[in-house]
């Protein structure tokens, strides 16, 4: 799809956005910015609510990366999240973004637990990616105290080097994304984050009753939340044959227009600041093409997903 009809089926979205806020300083001159923003918290920094994520990149051509990372940046999304860990994520994100770092919000993420590794993959990332600090970076995927959380917390761990660069101006603000309850409330215990991702999704919300204890600690300890998965519908049901299922998905997404709307506007009005879609470019095609509609989920639409979670089989049961 050419830019021009990309940003042309979106832009009758502008006209409900206008109220939204005042541009950010990194905002890009000339951008349609259809899309409203939301405060990060304390940082000083607002996100668009629809963040672009690396995975999109991976496995892609240099052609369609810079094809979508220019879309994405007319309709104003200049949140870019990527990981050490996304196969050749940030190699093919960066001939695209290197020319725009001061006009956008760059993260990425380590699955490193000692300070040695984190070290030395952090001063990768910067390399591959043409940049000397990262306006968000990770502490990225825990799930368990004793393999996740304690190791890097230890003596010798990688929160050492992270304080580090965030006090060197690095790290302007530092993060983790977890996938646990356990995890990400004990990582909100041990320090002050500026910044965290989890999973908020409506199925595993309500059928898993997972996503509630740690929502309620980010309100409590005002850590501003970016969802993840919110537009995953279950896991793969058996059924489905592993040569239909989306190669970037390990769960089923959602793929009907009208479940998709009622999701994202559900995940977006809960306490979250953005949210990142699956990283299948027609995916993320998918969430930009439901934007003309953002408003705050109803009670009645409320129910209705309550009763459609209750037959699935949810990605992150308590």
């Amino acid at each position: 799809m050419k830019r021009r009809t990309f940003i042309g089926a979106l832009a009758t979205s502008a006209a409900w956005f206008a109220g939204g806020m005042p541009r950010a300083a990194g905002e890009r001159t000339g951008a349609i910015n259809v899309l409203p923003r939301r405060p990060l918290g304390r940082t000083g920094l607002t996100l668009p609510v629809i963040g672009f994520s690396g995975l999109v990149a991976r496995d892609n051509t240099p052609e369609a990366v810079d094809r979508a990372v220019g879309e994405s940046l007319d309709m104003g999304i200049d949140f870019f999240d990527t990981a050490a860990s996304y196969g050749d994520s940030e190699v093919m994100l960066a001939p695209a973004l290197r020319q725009h770092r001061k006009d956008i919000i760059l993260a990425t993420k380590t699955r490193l637990r000692t300070r040695e590794e984190a070290e030395a993959e952090f001063n990768k990332s910067c390399e591959i990616l043409g940049t000397d600090y990262f306006d968000m970076y990770l502490f990225h995927g825990i799930q368990h105290l004793d393999r996740d959380v304690d190791p890097a917390f230890a003596a010798g761990g990688a929160m050492e080097f992270f304080i580090e660069k965030k006090k060197a101006g690095q790290i302007r603000f530092l993060g983790f994304s977890a996938h646990s309850t356990e995890a990400a409330l004990a990582a909100m215990d041990r320090y002050d984050y500026d910044f965290f991702y989890f999973p908020v999704s409506y199925v595993s919300y309500y059928a898993g009753n997972f996503g509630q204890e740690v929502l309620a600690k980010a309100r409590e300890k005002g850590v501003p939340c970016i969802s993840l998965k919110a537009m995953a519908r279950q896991r793969w049901p058996e059924s489905v044959p592993r040569e239909d299922r989306c190669a970037k998905c390990w769960y089923q997404p959602i793929e009907d227009p009208v479940e998709a709307s009622l999701a994202l506007r559900w995940a977006l009005s809960q306490d979250v600041v953005s949210v990142l879609p699956p990283g299948d470019e027609n995916l993320y095609r998918k969430t930009l093409a439901l934007c003309h509609n953002l408003t705050p989920i109803t009670p009645e639409e409320t129910e209705r997903l309550k009763t459609m979670a209750a037959g699935m089989n949810p990605l992150f049961p308590r």
